[in-house]
């Protein structure tokens, strides 16, 4: 399904062209050459670096979304995409061993080291975004945690990207600016009292504190192996996020923090597969196998025939009020809500959208990768 979605030029979309992202969004696009790389497919992961190469911008960013013929189209802002795709870049390379393909790669590193640089805040130590994984600016703007997350971990794989090409100066730079970075992190985005990161820090010191699965952010790219903490996390996103109706977990609490129904694009309530396999992986490093299994079972239920992985399944009362409210109805959303109208789950009542998500796909596959906590023992042995 993956390798469906790449494109001559080597980009790979989001979803298929008559779908609801039909784009190149690297951010989804890198993790998924993650899990091309598990899989030997490493002509294809190449493919879309090069690719990325001739996109990039000229300050180093790499924007989330491009259209065909590589025009970018998204807004900018969303700064946790370049140092995602710098971690995808050295992610080919261990699969590769490949030097030369780390040289051909290089000025997209450094340079976007340099984007990552420039995003810092000096006075706060921590990186500043627009919008971040739910792409929404009134919940993510601020120093956010799944952004500064991706930032450190993109700043450690571009210090060993340095190293490996005996550019130990920089490697040396860059280490230091991902221990920095991760310092302020736990300063500022951990509550040592709850266990709990928190998902935004605004720039006036107030803090959106309401339950997030972007708080698993640090887990997700193992920059720490702190158990109490991860068991800490998982239990309050299973109390505040699952949906005990059909399972699966949300990505927050309905409106919240957020009132924008054009947002919603067809989730109103929705359980998400995507972020329900991001918590079977953590589940499974904690070796739970019974809320491994219980994560699953709803992923392989909100699924289509045969495994087509959704983005989001939402309740038809939901999906068919937010229809009611949107007011920004274009093309693009109309052929996503035809192909969720269309699709067929085992779990009545409800409609599958973006399906199949190669995101979704990646991360299903990449539950087979043991989990490389190297990282979380050079950053600090405990929280």
């Amino acid at each position: 399904m993956i390798c469906g979605l790449q494109e001559e030029d080597g980009g790979i979309l989001a979803t298929a062209r008559d779908d609801a992202y039909p784009f190149v969004y690297p951010r989804d696009a890198a993790i998924m050459t993650m899990a091309l790389n598990l899989r030997g497919l490493y002509e294809n992961s190449r493919a879309f670096y090069d690719y990325i190469a001739r996109v990039q911008r000229t300050n180093g960013e790499v924007f989330q979304r491009y259209n065909a013929g590589h025009p970018f189209v998204s807004q900018t802002g969303e700064v946790d995409v370049t140092p995602i795709v710098i971690q995808g870049i050295y992610d080919t390379f261990q699969a590769t061993e490949d030097s030369a393909f780390l040289e051909k790669m290089w000025e997209v590193t450094a340079e976007g080291v340099k984007f990552i640089g420039s995003t810092i805040d000096r006075d706060v130590g921590l990186l500043h975004t627009t919008r971040s994984v739910h792409e929404y600016q009134g919940l993510e703007e601020g120093f956010e945690v799944w952004a500064n997350s991706a930032a450190v971990k993109g700043l450690l794989d571009a210090s060993k990207i340095a190293s490996v090409l005996h550019k130990q100066d920089l490697a040396d730079a860059w280490l230091f600016q991902a221990k920095s970075l991760w310092s302020a992190m736990m300063g500022k985005l951990y509550d040592p009292g709850s266990s709990l990161f928190v998902k935004t820090l605004k720039k006036d010191g107030s803090k959106i504190a309401a339950p997030d699965v972007a708080q698993v952010s640090p887990f997700y790219f193992g920059l720490t192996n702190d158990r109490s903490s991860l068991e800490r996390t998982l239990s309050y996103l299973r109390r505040t996020l699952w949906n005990e109706g059909v399972g699966g977990f949300n990505r927050f609490r309905d409106f919240e923090v957020v009132a924008d129904w054009h947002w919603y694009t067809g989730g109103m309530r929705a359980s998400w597969p995507l972020f329900t396999l991001w918590m079977a992986k953590l589940y499974r490093r904690l070796g739970d196998a019974d809320s491994e299994g219980e994560c699953m079972r709803f992923v392989r239920r909100a699924s289509t025939i045969p495994l087509d992985i959704p983005e989001k399944i939402a309740p038809l009362e939901g999906y068919e009020e937010w229809k009611r409210n949107e007011t920004q109805y274009n093309e693009r959303v109309q052929r996503g809500a035809v192909k969720a109208e269309a699709s067929s789950t085992s779990i009545p009542g409800y409609v599958a959208w973006a399906c199949p998500l190669g995101w979704s796909h990646a991360e299903y596959l990449l539950l087979e990768k043991r989990a490389d906590l190297e990282d979380a023992e050079l950053l600090a042995e405990r929280l």
